[in-house]
């Protein structure tokens, strides 16, 4: 919540000084407008008035910024107070508002767009009073304070809801089926409660030990190389060629940041090397761009180059958005000719007549320092202090291509993994488990068919060194610090391996776009990865140390937050932690919960288990005598895994059936364990109604009745995963309890005069959409919503029957969604057309104008929203003929022109542009969107005239429809230039109806 001062009719949001200055009085909270509460208000005045002036300069640049839900909401929060104000002595009431981080998100993610930085020049920076304006959950320790109640989560995960509720004084139930995720239980809810905020120096002891032990060997692994001459040049024009300060700062690199590796196949045609790069980008960022180039050699093999880009191009033209392979076909630098995605997958797997592909370094990202010189050409000094007499400097990235230190290096680092080889493996050190089975082979298919082989030589030998020098210590931490704390501070330091092997794989990415090497998991599965990057192992800039650096400061953040509790229990944590299937949780006693509160596997939306793998066959190595009850299995244990997994079950069909199935177990079991008056609540953010359909399916049959739904947005509407796509953006909070009377006699959907179940559920869905409203949710959020007020209706009436025929869930939600599809086509329409009174093309065309605009977006989506009309999405070639309940959809092609309303591009699929829809559909319409667009395609052609004769010929009967779509279609589109087109054509419709 937030606190507002009520001037007039206006509200002042209250932060920071302004929140101080709050007073309690008989009446309530007020604002006194004394001599300083005078100047907050005065000062308000100001900065609302450089809000709209910010504004003024944002609309002038491009005027669609008006409409963007942030400038609007921005507008109306900056409206200038009215005259006069009201004087000083004068108490304003204070009240309380409900906050919206969701909207305050959004503000955020919208500063920093780019189109924002090229119209003022710069991101906005948001002062308080546009954002938060309320204490954050997670900056905030409540004051502990024991309830007496029991919260479980049966699929804790990381810990993020036991978390919360121990620090709220609850007795906690953690459980979680995966290994790796419940040592992260262990770290997250048990040691920081256990041991507070002290614990981070053993911490931080051990783990410097570990990690300059480590540095110590990998360092003549990790050689400096000779600065590049590029760079000395520029460091002798700064230091005017000074012979000292170039024998200091001209002889070698300072640093390495990131060492980039490609893959290299020999190319079938010619025989040459045939490096695999999906992008000659290095760094792509403002004002610091480079390149890479591949330098053919005589022989048949490569060297490589790099070089500083400006204006997108390099020095001799070199374009970085060039590559050699794309969508797994590559191309020869030396005959370019085409290397297919099945040799290079031989050559991967060491099976091609023409060799096995290799690794090779393409480029180092590296730094060099540069001293600080004065005016006179000096360098300047440190004055006072540790360092009074030192040079100042500064350090400065670069790139450079690959030199001989480099390969020797990297040889030497394979020598020495070799010769520790057999030792390492016979101490169970290296994972050499073979990469199981699973829905993504990748790995294998690209010759990586054990977990070691995911790793390059000296990445292998850095961690396996690691993995060697914890091991080791072990004995001694438990010795120093006893055997739980010892064991608290060995598993922090086995998540430093964990998050280093992360980040020092085959499988991680050079992300150009900011510089950094990104984790394996960027994406959640195992795709591969063309280039790949390698933090070092020694140096100022030491994966290692950062890797420590990170758990260091996780743990810091969590024992804070946890302080309250471990001064009130830390000696007997309300606490228990179980690792097992959340369908048997047998240590659980019947009826012992008063909450059940959870957030379940979603569906098929990630292999959480198959995932783990990569983890867990390093924690195993290091765990193992922390938790032994947890690392005793080859592999993470996926049978009892509560997802849709096709390559466990066999297929999709009966990996639906599982997750049904192990759901319904999950359900049953929470059941068993909830009081007879306790609660149990869910979320769930998956958008697919078959998932809706596969666990709310088993949630009903086995027993609850669901009570309450309410979205929560979750997601920021400018992320990169909900801009121009119809991902959910909310969770859904589902509310359930146990349903008592298990003998009611089964309901009727359709019912006599309209008491059907149907019915019930139409009007408890138009009744949620309109509370619904006031949330502003996006078309798919608002149905997602829907749902759940659907499935309510159904759960409290279990079983319904349709004739002799079960009502299953997709039934009440395909009811629900003609319920809202017929409510957001009102609501685009402002009331002006229904449902009804549209054909099918029209219908659905303009639902996805209101939903998703013109961008792109899922086709899964689409599928959903077709499904809410009632209607089929069909392939379509020619100019077909229009059959109800049928949407026509073409497949995009260059230069081509369609029938179908809707054009569909890989996954992804959208509305047609008029420009886009062939001339003779236009000529013959047989849709009111036909003629809609061939109204705006007559104005192109003939302005006026044409619009006339086209409206005459084709849109008489339906004159007064076709007005209304034409001004919804305008106010949707969002293009200025189509919305003055479009002016035009209602224009000259205007004149002609007058004349006529």
């Amino acid at each position: 919540m937030k606190k507002v001062a009520i001037v007039g009719d206006q509200e002042l949001t209250l932060v920071g000084k302004p929140l101080a200055h709050v007073r309690r009085a008989a009446s309530g909270e007020v604002f006194l407008l004394d001599e300083k509460g005078m100047k907050f208000l005065e000062a308000e005045v100001e900065r609302r008035e450089r809000n709209r002036d910010t504004i003024d300069r944002l609309t002038s640049y491009d005027p669609s910024f008006s409409r963007d839900p942030v400038v609007i909401r921005w507008e109306q929060d900056s409206a200038a107070f009215r005259l006069p104000l009201p004087a000083q002595g004068t108490r304003l009431r204070v009240e309380e508002r409900a906050a919206d981080p969701a909207h305050v998100n959004d503000r955020v993610t919208f500063a920093k767009l780019e189109r924002v930085k090229q119209a003022l020049g710069e991101t906005i920076r948001w002062e308080p009073e546009n954002l938060y304006a309320y204490g954050r959950a997670y900056a905030n320790s409540p004051e502990y304070r024991p309830t007496g109640l029991t919260v479980l989560d049966a699929t804790a995960g990381g810990g993020s809801i036991p978390f919360e509720a121990l620090r709220l004084g609850h007795n906690v139930i953690a459980n979680e089926l995966n290994p790796v995720a419940t040592t992260i239980l262990h770290a997250t809810l048990d040691f920081p409660a256990r041991f507070g905020p002290e614990l981070l120096e053993d911490i931080q002891e051990w783990g410097d030990r570990v990690v300059s032990e480590v540095e110590a060997e990998m360092l003549d692994v990790t050689p400096r190389s000779p600065l590049p001459e590029a760079e000395r040049q520029k460091l002798e024009r700064v230091v005017r060629g000074d012979p000292e300060l170039m024998r200091l700062y001209g002889q070698t690199e300072h640093d390495q940041n990131g060492i980039l590796y490609c893959r290299m196949v020999k190319c079938p045609s010619c025989g040459g090397d045939a490096p695999l790069l999906n992008s000659f980008w290095l760094l792509k960022v403002p004002g610091d761009q480079w390149g890479v180039r591949i330098v053919p050699n005589k022989d048949k093999t490569v060297n490589f180059g790099v070089y500083e880009i400006s204006g997108g191009r390099g020095p001799n033209g070199e374009n970085p958005e060039d590559s050699t392979v794309t969508r797994g076909v590559g191309q020869c630098v030396h005959c370019r000719q085409a290397i297919s995605g099945d040799e290079i997958k031989a050559q991967a797997r060491g099976e091609s007549r023409n060799g096995t592909w290799w690794d090779r370094v393409y480029a180092v990202h590296a730094a060099r320092l540069e001293p600080k010189m004065d005016a006179r050409g000096r360098p300047q000094r440190y004055a006072t202090g540790e360092r009074a007499g030192e040079i100042k400097t500064g350090k400065l990235k670069f790139f450079r291509a690959p030199t001989d230190q480099d390969e020797t290096a990297l040889a030497e680092a394979k020598r020495r993994l070799d010769e520790n080889w057999a030792r390492w493996e016979r101490d169970d050190l290296i994972p050499t488990e073979a990469f199981p089975e699973g829905n993504d082979m990748r790995p294998v298919n690209y010759g990586m068919p054990r977990w070691c082989d995911m790793f390059a030589p000296r990445q292998l030998l850095g961690h396996l060194t690691l993995v060697e020098r914890l091991r080791a210590l072990q004995p001694e931490i438990r010795a120093a610090l006893g055997e739980v704390r010892g064991n608290a501070v060995i598993t922090y330091l086995q998540f430093m391996v964990d998050k280093f092997v992360d980040y020092n794989s085959r499988q991680t990415r050079w992300e150009f776009t900011r510089g950094v090497v990104k984790g394996t998991f960027g994406r959640h599965d195992y795709s591969l990865k063309w280039t790949y990057g390698e933090m070092p192992y020694a140096g100022p800039s030491s994966g290692l140390r950062w890797a420590l650096s990170q758990v260091l400061d996780a743990y810091q953040g969590i024992s804070e937050l946890a302080l309250s509790v471990h001064q009130a229990q830390g000696r007997n944590l309300p606490l228990r932690i179980i690792n097992g299937p959340a369908g048997n949780m047998s240590e659980v006693a019947t009826g012992s919960v008063d909450l059940v509160c959870f957030d379940p596997p979603y569906y098929d939306n990630v292999q959480y288990g198959e995932l783990s793998d990569f983890y867990y066959v390093w924690q195993k190595r290091g765990l193992r005598d922390v938790f032994p009850g947890l690392f005793s299995r080859r592999h993470v244990n996926k049978k009892d895994e509560a997802v849709a997994n096709p390559a466990r079950d066999g297929s999709a069909a009966n990996a639906k059936a599982a997750y049904e199935r192990m759901m319904g177990e999950i359900f049953a079991e929470c059941r068993r364990v909830l009081s007879d008056d306790g609660v149990m609540t869910l979320m769930f953010t998956h958008k697919k109604q078959e998932a809706w359909e596969t666990l709310t399916r088993s949630l009903i049959e086995s027993g609850w009745i669901i009570t309450a739904c309410m979205p929560v947005e979750s997601e920021s509407g400018y992320s990169t995963h909900q801009m121009n796509m119809a991902s959910a953006a909310s969770t859904i909070f589902i509310t359930c309890r146990k349903r008592v009377d298990e003998d009611t006699e089964p309901a009727a959907w359709q019912g006599i005069g309209g008491t059907g179940v149907a019915a019930r559920i139409r009007t408890a869905v138009r009744d949620g959409l309109a509370e619904f409203d006031r949330l502003n949710l996006s078309p798919v959020d608002e149905m997602i919503a829907s749902f759940g007020r659907a499935l309510q209706v159904l759960s409290e009436r279990w079983p319904v029957y349709d004739g002799d025929d079960v009502v299953s869930p997709v039934q009440a939600m395909t009811a629900a969604s003609a319920v809202v599809a017929a409510h957001q086509i009102t609501r685009i329409t402002e009331g002006r057309l229904t449902v009804e009174e549209l054909d099918t093309e029209t219908g659905v065309a303009l639902t996805i104008l209101g939903a998703f605009g013109t961008a792109e977006f899922a086709f899964d989506d689409a599928r959903n929203l077709a499904n809410a009309l009632n209607v089929a999405i069909e392939g379509k070639t020619g100019n077909y003929t229009v059959v109800d309940r049928r949407v026509g959809l073409a497949t995009q092609q260059p230069g081509a022109t369609y029938a179908a309303p809707l054009v569909k591009s890989g996954s992804k699929i959208r509305l047609t542009a008029p420009e886009e829809r062939a001339e003779a559909r236009l000529e013959k319409p047989q849709t009111a969107w036909d003629r809609l667009h061939g109204l705006i395609a007559a104005y192109r052609q003939g302005e006026d005239v044409l619009v006339r004769a086209y409206f005459e010929k084709h849109c008489l009967p339906q004159a007064q429809l076709l007005r209304d779509l034409l001004e919804v279609y305008r106010a949707e589109i969002g293009d200025e230039k189509l919305q003055k087109e479009v002016d035009w054509v209602r224009f000259a419709l205007e004149s002609f109806g007058g004349a006529r």
